[in-house]
């Protein structure tokens, strides 16, 4: 038997530990993320590797999207939009880089990021041409219900019409009218806007008020609102404006608070 030398057990200690060493660097993860920018004023993403398939989303200009593929035909990269979802961008519209990892978000950052993940998807508005919403609420603190359809111009511009009821004790009032909407921010999951139209409002006396006349007023209302854009291309509308109700003696307002549902074309 050959005697085992202190020389000997330190040379084995030495190749196990580089073993080990060698496996452990084999399981650790990349030490870099793979991401593209997009480098294009616009990028449609689309359900598939290739330009025959459905736009999902419509990416602007230094949006940044992580890769989890590359195709195997054409260049195009697999990426991961803001909802947790994935689409296919053309590599000619995008600049790809690594990162390298960085430290764990924080428990508030984490949060954020899961609640968008889980309740907020991409708009469907960039890619529509008509929207009709309907919103409830109140003016000058009565009821309100509001049907407004709209043509859209542009992911910015639309033309928008609306006409409701403003029933109350005494009276009914009727509006209806047309104007414009400004989007801040096309495509965003929570989308801002500014808004202004000009109408007609009727006054109606109900059936038992002998005192109030029937009256046909201008109406101007201006004011904004957001579009919260939810799973499922779910979107949430809430206004709020101002209305100024007015005939060549006299005039009078109010303020809207609404809140109602989107649906995109």
């Amino acid at each position: 038997m050959v005697p085992v030398t202190r020389a000997r057990l330190l040379a084995c200690a030495a190749i196990a530990v580089g073993a080990v060493g060698a496996i452990a660097a084999d399981a650790r993860p990349a030490a870099a993320e793979a991401y593209v920018r997009v480098i294009a004023q616009e990028a449609p993403v689309h359900s598939g590797p290739a330009g025959s398939y459905r736009v999902i989303y419509d990416a602007r200009r230094d949006q940044v999207f992580q890769v989890v593929e590359r195709g195997t035909r054409g260049f195009w990269f697999r990426v991961v939009l803001e909802d947790g979802t994935t689409g296919w961008i053309f590599g000619e519209l995008v600049f790809p880089f690594d990162v390298g990892r960085q430290e764990p978000p924080g428990f508030f950052t984490r949060t954020g990021r899961a609640i968008r993940r889980a309740i907020l998807g991409p708009s469907p508005q960039p890619y529509a041409d008509v929207s009709i919403s309907f919103s409830a609420g109140m003016l000058d603190l009565e009821g309100l219900f509001l049907l407004r359809p709209s043509i859209l111009i542009d992911s910015r511009w639309a033309i928008e019409a609306f006409g409701g009821l403003s029933p109350r004790g005494q009276k009914d009032i009727f509006l209806g009218g047309l104007g414009w909407t400004l989007r801040l921010a096309p495509g965003a999951a929570i989308g801002p806007y500014v808004a202004a139209g000009l109408g007609a409002v009727r006054i109606r006396p109900k059936a038992d008020n002998f005192i109030d006349p029937h009256e046909t007023l201008m109406g101007l209302a201006a004011g904004g609102g957001f579009e919260l854009t939810l799973k499922k291309q779910i979107t949430v509308r809430t206004d709020y404006r101002r209305w100024i109700l007015f005939d060549e003696n006299t005039s009078s307002g109010g303020n809207e608070v609404t809140g109602g549902l989107a649906i995109f074309f």
